[in-house]
């Protein structure tokens, strides 16, 4: 029983993770990769995202020290994340499980964003991590 044990939770753990559905969806060609997009992101973080999202000499609020922190996307993770679903959490905030009951503060910025600021900002985000220059 004690061998099992192990291999029984190993096998286990997989169930345990929860996969998020996202529509799919593609920026425009090139988009991306683009200088003036991630600049264009770049303002509109610093703006509306640095406040939870950034680091303390980039502006972090000392009151955005909530559970589970808010990600500031400086790890190769982010880079790697599908560009559909940086798109759909920026749009859909907080209003989306398994965000919602999770008790995320995050604001829904699709309904004041336009399309393009929403790529912008992944973009951006997607260029934080390798420090790659505006």
């Amino acid at each position: 029983m004690r061998r099992t044990l192990p291999l029984l939770l190993l096998l286990l753990l997989p169930a345990c993770e929860t996969s998020v559905s996202y529509p799919e969806r593609e920026p425009p060609e090139g988009f991306l990769q683009a200088r003036e997009n991630r600049t264009a992101g770049r303002a509109l973080f610093r703006e509306h995202c640095v406040r939870c999202h950034g680091s303390m000499d980039e502006g972090r609020s000392p009151g955005a020290e909530f559970g589970p922190p808010a990600p500031g996307f400086r790890t190769e993770r982010y880079r790697s994340l599908d560009p559909a679903y940086l798109f759909w959490r920026i749009s859909k905030g907080k209003t989306v499980e398994p965000y919602l009951s999770r008790g995320s503060v995050m604001p829904a910025w699709g309904p004041y964003f336009s399309d393009e600021q929403i790529w912008q900002l992944v973009a951006y985000l997607r260029s934080r991590p390798s420090g790659i220059k505006m």
